[in-house]
């Protein structure tokens, strides 16, 4: 007999909290659009994302450098991804292949360790990391069964995380059209900044 996850598993197991990620080769254009056409913003753009954090890539590291850009649609965190050299990853893949728009989808579970296992368990298969100078892992893309079509990213929900994702979400929630993108050369400068302050 096929045993089946009991209902509202998937939910326990990666939380509610969700974003869309989207890789795109113009970073300007693309939060054009979503200001513009959409009316979603604004955006706040990290210049230079990966900081001290070591990457690997399909068991071996590579030295990603990524521009990236937040805002929320309700609570989805919208997530832009711009690659900015040629090494090797699943967003340099993606644009590769001829695509261009969502690449993954993120979940902040609570219990990080453990939902990564249980997605493995699952039959998803971890080829993208980020690890912290403590060696510790905080970021972990997976490449999914074909009914789910895109990549799972999961990264640890911690105090830190909560705050800064606020901040963030509290720039868009008070969004009156003007000034559709805030920029900052990486998350550091916007944590001290005026409008990364608690």
């Amino acid at each position: 007999m096929l045993a089946i996850p009991p209902l509202g598993a998937l939910r326990k197991i990666l939380g509610t909290r969700m974003q869309l990620g989207i890789v795109v080769r113009d970073l300007d254009a693309a939060m054009k659009y979503w200001t513009e056409t959409l009316g979603v913003g604004p955006f706040v753009v990290f210049e230079s994302s990966v900081g001290n954090r070591k990457v690997t890539y399909r068991g071996e590291v590579t030295p990603l450098e990524t521009s990236l850009a937040f805002s929320y649609l309700g609570d989805i965190q919208i997530e832009l991804v711009r690659q900015l050299n040629d090494a090797p990853s699943p967003y340099k893949d993606f644009l590769d292949g001829g695509r261009e728009g969502l690449q993954h989808i993120a979940f902040w579970p609570e219990n990080y360790d453990q939902a990564c296992s249980d997605l493995e368990a699952q039959g998803f298969r971890e080829v993208f990391a980020m690890y912290l100078e403590d060696g510790s892992r905080n970021v972990a893309y997976y490449e999914t069964p074909p009914a789910i079509g895109v990549m799972v990213e999961l990264v640890p929900w911690t105090p830190a995380r909560a705050a800064y994702f606020g901040r963030i979400k509290s720039i868009v929630d008070r969004w009156d059209g003007t000034r559709p993108v805030r920029r900052f050369a990486s998350r550091a400068e916007f944590l001290e900044s005026k409008e990364g302050a608690a």
